[in-house]
């Protein structure tokens, strides 16, 4: 029996998505007896947070998983079944075997190639824009795919887990806050593609207003949670380019995540949490409708964000839509 291609092209999507969203692989019962995340080592870089976050969430899935990098001897590692994480900065000296999977974020193609044939291989991109532009398929609020090209677009997310989350509900009505506004990050460029102006005018108001300012970078992540709890305000600043291409940091996920309220000067951030959060495209105006937000603010509706995030924005649900596309792009053999 032949398909109309116009039928084709509407249904499957929806089944697709269906799939996803609806079927999810058991991501505690895979077929993989190692995960390696072969990245950038805690506080090497900036991805290297991203990295750890993969790492601690299959460690409490349960899987017997490495964090390794070039300098790595790995010789006496058996690496049949498993599951590779990588960036292409760090990718250099990476095992390539074809009883393996790989998700690939930036990396060089070229060398994954006969990988790629084999469908062995998905691409992790963050989520912008570009993918309402190119007609993506939707599978879940910013978490788009491209079958065709093997790719997955989705934010990054929280370095908490659920139950990391719901014991710091418990604590967060007694949390005192400091006269200090604390900025765990990078602070680059002053054009559109940095944050400099947009943290600078935020910094302003809070300089009028006898709030001190201190940054810190490559800090723990027990220090990085310490120190947001602490924060007169924990607001995610994203300079213009970010802001007009739709990039959702990490930021806003974990500053949620670790009992502070939502802030933001990103329209689609804003739109993400249902418009539940702190909005201002002027930073320096931000400062103001964040302090008055938090004067009159209920709790619940700091628990209901928290909520939202351990519900749909830590790296196990990250990781669900990793493995749900990787079994459509090539089914598991459980």
């Amino acid at each position: 029996m032949k398909i109309n291609n116009m039928l084709l092209m509407f249904v499957l999507p929806i089944l697709l998505i269906h799939h996803v969203s609806k079927a999810h692989t058991n991501i505690r019962t895979l077929p993989f007896k190692k995960v390696i995340i072969w990245g950038h080592k805690l506080h090497s870089h900036t991805h290297s947070y991203i990295h750890y976050a993969f790492y601690k969430t299959f460690k409490h899935l349960g899987y017997d998983t490495y964090w390794l990098d070039n300098t790595d001897e790995v010789s006496t590692i058996d690496f049949t079944n498993s599951l590779f994480i990588t960036a292409g900065q760090v990718d250099q000296k990476i095992p390539l075997r074809n009883d393996c999977r790989y998700i690939l974020h930036n990396c060089n193609l070229e060398k994954y190639q006969p990988l790629f044939e084999q469908n062995l291989c998905i691409l992790l991109q963050v989520y912008t824009h570009d993918c309402i532009k190119r007609n993506d398929t939707k599978i879940d609020d910013c978490i788009y795919m491209d079958i065709n090209n093997k790719i997955l677009y989705m934010p990054w997310a929280t370095d908490l887990l659920p139950y990391e989350i719901d014991a710091i509900k418990k604590q967060v009505s007694h949390r005192k806050t400091e006269d200090c506004f604390y900025w765990i990050g990078s602070v680059w460029g002053d054009n559109e593609q940095g944050n400099y102006d947009t943290l600078n005018q935020f910094v302003k108001a809070c300089t009028k207003n006898n709030i001190k300012f201190k940054q810190f970078l490559f800090i723990s992540p027990e220090e990085n949670i310490q120190y947001m709890q602490q924060s007169y305000l924990a607001p995610a600043l994203q300079g213009q380019w970010q802001c007009e291409n739709g990039y959702i940091p990490c930021r806003i996920f974990k500053n949620i995540s670790y009992g502070q309220m939502g802030i933001t000067n990103s329209k689609t951030v804003y739109d993400l949490f249902k418009g539940k959060i702190v909005y201002n495209q002027d930073a320096f105006q931000l400062f103001y409708d964040a302090q008055e937000r938090l004067r009159t603010m209920d709790i619940t509706e700091l628990y209901e964000l928290m909520d939202f995030v351990r519900d749909n924005h830590t790296y196990i649900n990250r990781v669900q839509s990793l493995l749900d596309f990787m079994n459509i792009i090539k089914p598991f053999n459980n």
